[in-house]
């Protein structure tokens, strides 16, 4: 399940200029929340569905089928431009309005081809030069020994280690169950991937989140520094959610 998407989302965007400058390209890992083992898929606002933005592969005007979770389905990035859609797995709703969000696997299984649409091109350029900004520091999550790493990764294994259980109870008992008598700081939510208090931030416009909590990453994955994604050390990816995981780049010392 996608994370809560009243969160701000501290992630790469880019405008489709064509389309009011509305729709937005986004990446997202929210560990083991994300469905599929965080397979190469896209989630979006219902309302998208059964438009002329994202549709039953082979569905046409002004009937449009919706996608069904779990199944292929036909976004596009241009209105009337065939040549800019796409067919890829949908595995269900996300974020606001006018918005994919794709998983890292989405990004590295598309950004190595040619016959892609333009805007999916310009952000995977986009990617590939916010990744060689991390050119000259230490990836720690790869070089966990590293002496710029060692206190790094100690401290973000150590907490991983102790909220991995917590997290696997609340999922055996449920939730609801979990949350029973506890106080708000120790409840979980969203599938008990989440903390229950909004105490993530506030950002720049006052926005407060959910913070993802550490035991919800998969195995050699980590929480970044606000608690909105995992930071795997796949340095393409890990650059485009910016400073969420940037401490795990440092200068080497």
């Amino acid at each position: 399940m996608p994370r809560l998407y009243q969160i701000f989302v501290v992630l790469i965007t880019l405008s489709i200029p064509s389309i009011t400058s509305a729709i937005k390209l986004t990446i997202y890992d929210d560990g083991r929340s994300c469905p599929s083992n965080c397979d190469s898929h896209v989630v979006f606002h219902p309302a998208m569905n059964g438009t002329v933005y994202a549709h039953m592969p082979g569905s046409i005007s002004p009937k449009f089928e919706k996608c069904s979770k779990n199944s292929n389905c036909e976004i596009c990035f241009e209105e009337n431009d065939s040549d800019q859609c796409l067919v890829v797995m949908y595995r269900g709703g996300g974020p606001h309005k006018n918005t994919y969000d794709f998983t890292p696997a989405f990004y590295e299984q598309w950004c190595d081809k040619s016959d892609i649409p333009d805007i999916l091109s310009s952000k995977c350029r986009e990617l590939e030069r916010m990744a060689s900004k991390l050119d000259g520091r230490v990836n720690c999550i790869m070089n966990r020994e590293h002496v710029s790493c060692i206190n790094i990764m100690k401290a973000v294994v150590t907490e991983k280690e102790i909220d991995e259980p917590v997290y696997r109870q609340c999922l055996k008992v449920g939730e609801k169950n979990f949350n029973k008598g506890r106080s708000d700081s120790d409840k979980r939510i969203n599938n008990c991937a989440y903390g229950y208090e909004s105490n993530g931030g506030p950002n720049s416009n006052g926005k407060t989140w959910h913070k993802l909590l550490a035991g919800a990453c998969r195995e050699n994955t980590f929480v970044g520094r606000n608690g909105l994604d995992c930071c795997s050390g796949i340095k393409f990816i890990d650059a485009a959610l910016g400073i969420e995981c940037k401490k795990f780049y440092p200068k080497e010392k």
